[in-house]
């Protein structure tokens, strides 16, 4: 083929001339088709990229509704803290008044109760002495000839 392309270079195709100044129109179509070709290669391209954007703004989109519901879901989390400290302060501040007394007297309380388990295992000791005394009661051995049966207590 031995002709050339007639026109400028702006991208533009102009048909093909031949060295006898007829229109090569073998050549000229080969370009067109060529032209076509690269247009439809283009336009495909354009299509994949713009559905691959497509699908990016959708998950942008959904990412956007769960950073949104997830944003609610905290401030909704912070207004609930928030009046739970209001009610926490405002029981603490009733719990001095109203059960201060009974805390100071927790300290009394437990004394009592370590005397009465002091005397406690006093009189069951006593109890024991008595068992040893009267029913011939052995607290570590249990004899073949005992009538009495029972299994000896030493708190702590």
């Amino acid at each position: 083929m031995a002709g050339k392309s007639v026109g400028m270079s702006t991208g533009k195709s102009k048909a093909v001339m031949k060295s006898d100044g007829g229109i090569d129109f073998f050549a000229t179509g080969f370009q067109v088709t060529t032209n076509c070709a690269f247009s439809v290669k283009i336009m495909e391209n354009f299509k994949l990229r713009s559905d691959a954007l497509l699908g990016e703004i959708k998950a942008d989109e959904k990412g956007i509704e769960d950073y949104e519901s997830q944003m609610l879901q905290l401030k909704q989390r912070r207004e609930f803290l928030r009046k739970r400290i209001v009610e926490n302060k405002a029981w603490a501040a009733n719990y001095d008044k109203e059960f201060g007394p009974f805390v100071a007297k927790y300290k009394e309380f437990m004394e009592q109760m370590d005397r009465l388990y002091k005397d406690a295992k006093i009189k069951h000791e006593d109890g024991l002495k008595l068992l040893m005394q009267h029913f011939d009661y052995h607290p570590e051995f249990k004899r073949w000839s005992d009538t009495f049966t029972a299994v000896p207590f030493r708190p702590l």
